[in-house]
């Protein structure tokens, strides 16, 4: 491999590393493992790296910038309404795929290798010391759903809370698609999702109440009889 300076060899050695786990596992991501997938001497992999966790630290952290890429291409697609900002942070979080251009975000390491390494790494963080930096990490994520959203300036809402359960719903569907759902099944409800979400989130005792009621709008809708 032709020499690169170091912050451009970490980023393509997390690469790398995000790319074993999420086709191998993390039980299966050695240092000699991952110097192979990132076509570096194992040498010079334990001269930049002297353990697996900082290995894996660096993963972790690759990881969470590329949803954070994710979030400020969905920002510069430029959503008209603060509802259709949220139906799209979801599809794209989903799907890793960027708004702007309808395709994978990068071309070494797909999001969707990120989003299922992240999995197995977050299973790994909660085992080892030092989980402050990796809790920062991810409430980055947070804050940054929450920044963009809050720009709409839509008053009486929770905009925290909503930022959390996107990140929350994003990642049980992500769960759902790499179990084998197809995503098709999961986009034509995106919309309706979205509008619930924000609901929900409204300040007072009216956002409990326009969740209540577009629930059961939906249900009523659902269960009326046809005909005059």
């Amino acid at each position: 491999m032709r020499y690169v300076r170091e912050p451009v060899r970490r980023m393509l050695t997390s690469d790398a590393a995000l790319r074993v786990i999420s086709r191998e596992g993390i039980g299966a991501a050695t240092l000699r493992r991952i110097a192979k997938e990132a076509d570096v001497p194992l040498s010079n992999l334990n001269h930049v790296y002297p353990s697996k966790q900082s290995l894996f630290e660096d993963a972790w952290e690759r990881a969470c910038r590329l949803m954070l890429a994710l979030i400020d291409s969905v920002e510069k697609s430029g959503p008209a309404e603060l509802e259709e900002a949220v139906s799209l942070l979801i599809l794209s979080l989903i799907e890793g795929i960027d708004p702007s251009v309808e395709r994978e975000l990068t071309e070494g390491t797909g999001v969707e290798d990120a989003q299922r390494a992240q999995y197995e790494l977050l299973l790994w963080a909660v085992r080892v010391p030092g989980p402050e930096k990796r809790s920062r990490e991810y409430r980055r994520i947070n804050s940054k759903i929450e920044n963009f959203l809050e720009s709409y300036g839509v008053e009486d809402i929770d905009y925290a809370y909503l930022a959390v359960l996107i990140a929350a719903i994003s990642d049980g569907l992500i769960l759902q698609i790499l179990a084998g759902q197809p995503v098709g099944a999961l986009r034509g409800r995106i919309n309706i999702l979205a509008s619930n979400l924000i609901a929900s989130c409204r300040l007072g005792p009216r956002g409990a109440a326009a969740a209540d009621n577009a629930s059961a709008s939906s249900a009523v809708g659902e269960n009326a009889p046809s005909g005059g």
